[in-house]
């Protein structure tokens, strides 16, 4: 077992978000020079990533934060790293493509209420999260970091992996805030993102249905 999900009351600071550093094998492919990364994530569905904006920009004029908001098409929760690449691996995609078949969760509600910020290098994201760890979104890591195991992939699994999503970058810092509103939406698939680093886009890769029919087929 690589580990097991909890529903713990953990705090949204960094520590709660990065904890020990995750562990990771295989190809070794992080590299910042990098043109391209490759993840698996969950996206909001449409209302829910319009609400997220929303509470970034209203955030950012109350803070007055010094902060570049994402578009809201780049929205995500990611789940589990694959990999950064000068030259994208069609041996990657097809084997985590491969991998992912044999994952197995029901779609469940992901819920979000509260918005923080904190350092990451010389920047300060803006995230929402929440206090309690999603049960299923640690499902989900724990299972996806098993399969890239077995496939021989990189192995990114933390076991103090707390589910978040990055509002905006910048360079000033806000106090914890809980929303007048949770931020929720019905998590019905799990995505293969290629972000293009520096073109501020992304390709979808694959999409997997949540189902607890291991028969499903990724489809996209």
């Amino acid at each position: 077992m690589l580990g097991q999900s909890g529903n713990e009351n953990v705090r949204l600071e960094q520590a709660s978000f990065w904890g020990e550093a995750p562990k990771r094998r295989g190809g070794g492919r992080f590299d910042e020079r990098a043109r391209s990364n490759l993840f698996l994530a969950v996206v909001p569905e449409q209302a829910a990533a319009h609400q997220a904006c929303e509470i970034g920009h209203r955030l950012g004029r109350e803070h007055r934060l010094s902060h570049t908001p994402r578009p809201l098409e780049l929205l995500h929760v990611t789940l589990n790293p694959i990999g950064s690449y000068m030259t994208l691996s069609e041996a990657d995609v097809f084997t985590v493509s491969d991998a992912m078949a044999s994952v197995r969760a029901a779609p469940f509600e992901a819920s979000f209420d509260r918005a923080a910020s904190f350092s990451h290098g010389d920047r300060k994201l803006l995230v929402l999260g929440s206090a309690v760890r999603s049960e299923e979104l640690m499902d989900l890591h724990v299972q996806l970091a098993k399969e890239m195991w077995g496939a021989g992939m990189t192995f990114t699994y933390n076991p103090r992996f707390m589910p978040h999503m990055t509002l905006s970058y910048g360079e000033t810092a806000m106090p914890e805030t809980m929303l007048a509103e949770p931020v929720r939406w019905m998590v019905r698939e799990v995505v293969l993102i290629h972000s293009l680093v520096g073109e501020g886009r992304y390709e979808y890769l694959g999409r997997w249905p949540l189902s607890d029919d291991l028969e499903r087929r990724a489809v996209g």
